[in-house]
């Protein structure tokens, strides 16, 4: 199925004492030398190829968090619609008084109530044509009812039996955009572990982690680098990244007549799309160069009672020399700059790449002998 269209995170700039307090990790100066000799590859191909080696920022594990299942109605159907359209974003939160707690109890609601109304569906064909077997047809069909009620109690919500189910299943189809988003998610499931509809029903938010290579590369000239001063400034580097918000969750996950497959999945509830901004300091010579940056952007909202943000953090904290190439103008340089992008959302992370990219900085190439 297509992917979510993602959905701007309009967050605020941090100032640099609210980046201090938010607990992220101090920015760093960071040293490197360029390499001693003329490399041979051009300044692209070296980018590329150390890009290539980055490592992933160490992986993060999100809390669990216990599912409390909801009586589902059309209104907290709208309610999780509205929510998941605007990629969770907290101001949408906010207004539509849904915390993460209801956001997952409305979810595994949602999802198990269009597995009943595709298990009721074969249970009516069968009883049409029944014939003599209806009431073999009738038992096994009780036998699917106590699975989903079981299913339903250990996500605390007890007592749901048929007269429930088929109530659950009316408010479902009641709208048809609300239906087609939780059918949606429901085919979005992928990484299934077999699980029991006893266990106890857990979410859990799943977090993007790897290494996001930028195609991009700046090219900035600098005049007179071998010569003292050295070269020092800044440049803006614009940090965007486009995810999926993922969830993991228990949920039926195999229909058949013989019986129901329960399994936890990692789900797609939306699309998101986080952008900011960090001004990157340099003092660079044809020797080596110092590169430092950081910065923070968030928006949060209050439900009932509990702040709730959305937050990102984007810190330099690795630089490379990979390239001193001649050329007829005089000697191309190339600099990685490795950031760590960090995103969170109610707590939770969703976001933790390895963000490298390459800086190609045209000048003098030293001079004979010159001491680096």
């Amino acid at each position: 199925m297509p992917e979510p269209a993602p959905t701007p995170v309009p967050l605020t700039p941090l100032t640099d004492a609210e980046l201090k307090r938010s607990g992220a990790p101090s920015a760093k100066k960071l040293k490197t030398r360029f390499p001693k000799g003329p490399t041979r590859v051009t300044v692209t191909s070296a980018l590329r190829n150390w890009q290539k080696k980055v490592d992933a920022p160490p992986a993060v594990t999100n809390p669990v968090v216990r599912v409390k299942a909801e009586p589902l109605t059309r209104g907290a159907l709208t309610k999780f619609r509205t929510v998941l359209d605007a990629g969770l974003a907290p101001d949408a939160m906010a207004k539509q008084k849904i915390g993460t707690e209801e956001l997952f109890g409305t979810l595994f609601s949602a999802l198990t109530t269009h597995a009943f109304v595709q298990m009721e569906a074969e249970y009516r064909r069968r009883k049409a044509g029944a014939r003599g077997d209806a009431a073999k047809v009738d038992q096994q069909w009780q036998k699917h009812v106590r699975n989903f009620s079981q299913g339903f109690a250990s996500a605390g919500l007890k007592n749901v039996g048929e007269t429930e189910l088929r109530e659950f299943a009316r408010e479902l189809n009641a709208n048809k955009a609300n239906r087609d988003a939780v059918i949606a998610i429901f085919n979005s499931g992928t990484d299934a572990v077999r699980a029991s509809a006893s266990s106890t029903t857990v979410a859990q938010f799943v977090p993007l982690q790897g290494v996001f290579i930028d195609p991009k590369s700046i090219v900035t000239p600098i005049l007179d680098l071998c010569d003292d001063p050295i070269a020092e400034g800044s440049f803006t580097k614009h940090f965007s990244k486009s995810i999926s918000l993922w969830v993991k969750i228990k949920y039926p996950c195999g229909i058949s007549w013989s019986g129901i497959e329960w399994c936890t999945k990692k789900v797609t509830l939306a699309g998101v799309s986080f952008s900011i901004a960090v001004s990157v300091g340099y003092r660079v010579t044809c020797c080596g160069a110092t590169v430092w940056g950081q910065a923070g952007a968030q928006v949060c909202a209050t439900i009932v009672g509990i702040k709730v943000c959305a937050k990102c953090t984007a810190t330099i904290i690795g630089v490379a020399g990979v390239a001193k190439t001649p050329v007829a103008s005089g000697c191309q340089y190339g600099l990685g700059i490795n950031a760590i992008l960090k995103c969170t959302l109610a707590g939770a992370t969703i976001l933790n790449i390895s963000y490298p990219f390459g800086w190609t900085i045209s000048g003098p190439c030293p001079p004979p002998n010159f001491p680096c």
